[in-house]
């Protein structure tokens, strides 16, 4: 568990860093972000190929690239909104910025999936139980943070909900969707943890 949350917290500072750089780096940030995506594939690809048969199975490595990809999305549509603040309008240079680095991201994590994927895919039964767990725990973080913003809009009338623009309270349901997503691969991940933990101490 220990290493699930420092690469997902890991993944979710380089967002932020990306965010802030971009308005300062000469170079657009989600260009940096989909590199160091392309590298860390490559770098893990190779390293599950040196581990030959102890390689983890088809569903986690999806879940690995898929749980730190959206991790480093998440760090950094949070902290482009922190900066944009809560009047957030599309048609305006950090709008733009956002949604150019954002999309860039996609697809540096879609490349990266190609590139660390497995070439031969496996999944069964195991794999199908560990998958209805994660996507029971994901659909339950979902409803909890949907209910947070249905507080917010509805009692915070007068007080926060009147500063928070419609693009804004849009990209805060994207923030849920992928965080739900994050949920629901990281109890997955913990779940194939446990499963060699206990097939290690039976061996």
């Amino acid at each position: 568990m220990i290493r699930i949350l420092s690469i997902t917290l890991l993944s979710l500072l380089l967002g932020g860093v990306l965010a802030f750089g971009a308005t300062s780096w000469p170079v657009r940030p989600g260009l940096v972000g989909l590199g160091l995506m392309v590298l860390a594939a490559l770098a893990v690809r190779n390293y599950w190929l040196g581990l030959e048969l102890a390689a983890p199975g088809s569903p986690e490595r999806s879940l690995w690239l898929g749980m730190s990809s959206a991790a480093v999305i998440a760090g950094h549509l949070m902290a482009s909104l922190w900066r944009i603040g809560p009047a957030m309008e599309l048609h305006t240079r950090a709008g733009h910025a956002l949604g150019t680095d954002s999309w860039t991201l996609v697809l540096g994590a879609a490349i990266a999936y190609r590139i660390a994927r497995d070439p031969e895919p496996r999944h069964d039964e195991r794999d199908a139980a560990i998958e209805t767990r994660g996507l029971r725990a994901g659909y339950r973080s979902l409803v909890g943070v949907l209910l947070a913003l249905i507080l917010l809009l509805g009692f915070g009338v007068g007080r926060v909900a009147p500063a928070l623009s419609y693009p804004l309270i849009a990209h805060l349901l994207i923030t849920a969707v992928i965080v739900s997503r994050m949920v629901s691969e990281s109890v997955q991940l913990h779940a194939y943890g446990l499963d060699r933990s206990i097939e290690e101490k039976g061996a």
